[in-house]
């Protein structure tokens, strides 16, 4: 079994010769000289965006996606989930040293002068992957519908309102459930559309965030890093 195992796989590398391209590109690849983290800041921005996306799976699975339950589903991975604390602390601080080492990264792209010829594509998806990423960071606010998430609706302008910000909470650790409290008591129907529009661009927006702008970022990170080991860069890492 081991033999047929062996020849499958040295038929697929002949192939493809992808032992080589792993070789040379991670585990025989040699470490500039003078390399420190401040010159790293882009590799670590990668490493925080998986951080991200690990972290983001887990609270998929608790998270639910209505602005009349999202609060408490929140409330529920924090209390009553083991360790759900830490994964879900972690995915709302990342963000913002992720926007940050991105912000080091290009400011010393573009003082030392490393988008010009011929790494212009370098910084043009560089640039885009920074919009992306204050998108996310943006369209996560809204997702816990807390005083955050309300305050930021507000500023935005948003046509939607978070239900959960009612004057009664009850947060019930066998379950993400919500009691709904008297400021989001619907009384007729002009009220339950305006219900069904809010939980529609709740849902909209959960969308956007956890699968919409994740898989731009990734192709634009594929991407950047093709063109990186393409052209190469203007100066060592």
């Amino acid at each position: 079994m081991k033999n047929i195992k062996n020849k499958t796989l040295n038929q697929i590398d002949n192939r493809n010769r992808l032992k080589k391209i792993f070789e040379d590109s991670i585990t025989k690849r040699l470490v500039p000289k003078g390399l420190s983290w401040f010159i790293c800041m882009g590799g670590l921005s990668l490493v925080a965006f998986v951080i991200q996306v690990c972290t983001g799976i887990f609270l998929v699975f608790y998270y639910v996606p209505s602005a009349s339950e999202a609060f408490n589903s929140v409330q529920y991975i924090r209390h009553a989930v083991s360790y759900g604390w830490l994964i879900q602390k972690t995915h709302a601080v990342t963000p913002h040293f992720m926007v940050a080492l991105i912000l080091v990264h290009m400011l010393r792209v573009l003082f030392k002068g490393l988008y010009k010829r011929p790494c212009e594509l370098h910084w043009m998806s560089g640039a885009a992957l920074l919009v992306l990423t204050l998108i996310i960071c943006y369209t996560g606010t809204f997702l816990p519908a807390n005083s955050l998430s309300y305050g930021g609706v507000s500023t935005a302008g948003s046509g939607f309102s978070i239900q959960t910000m009612a004057t009664n909470h009850d947060i019930y650790l066998d379950g993400p459930r919500t009691e709904v409290g008297d400021d989001a008591y619907h009384s007729g129907p002009a009220e339950d559309m305006e219900g069904e529009a809010s939980n529609y661009g709740f849902y909209i927006t959960y969308i956007l965030h956890i699968i919409g702008i994740p898989l731009m970022m990734s192709i634009f990170m594929g991407f950047h890093f093709f063109m990186i080991h393409s052209t190469g860069i203007s100066e060592p890492l």
